[in-house]
């Protein structure tokens, strides 16, 4: 848990809100479209992803969420941060709003699998 909290103190300058809970994600592989995860956001509007591998994936959120508060997705944002790894840094990213949520396209940079704290903001 020391790394994890450690990781979220060092990010905090770099997220954009106020995580959301209770959010549905989906985070698919673009390389060969394999849902990678499906799961809701936590108490602190996060998600754990495990050992992901290097390349393109697209995070998908909130197609559950009323239409109306999708629309103000200009403001929602996805922090996508490295858990014990030197080799990779915290990567900020705005959300496009979609016909089923928001969207956002992420890369994972090359090397070891790495896992990442996903965390959903507004």
């Amino acid at each position: 848990m020391a790394p994890v909290l450690l990781h979220l103190i060092l990010a905090a300058p770099v997220l954009a809100g106020e995580p959301v809970s209770g959010v549905d994600i989906l985070v698919r592989s673009k390389s060969d479209g394999r849902i990678v995860i499906q799961t809701v956001t936590d108490d602190r509007g996060s998600i754990l992803i495990k050992e992901m591998r290097p390349g393109p994936y697209s995070v998908e959120a909130g197609s559950k969420l009323p239409a109306a508060l999708i629309r103000r997705s200009g403001s929602w944002g996805v922090a996508l941060i490295p858990l014990a790894t030197k080799t990779a840094t915290p990567q900020n990213h705005r959300t496009k709003p979609t016909a089923q949520g928001m969207h956002v396209d992420i890369v994972v940079p090359d090397g070891a699998p790495i896992t990442f704290t996903i965390i959903l903001t507004y």
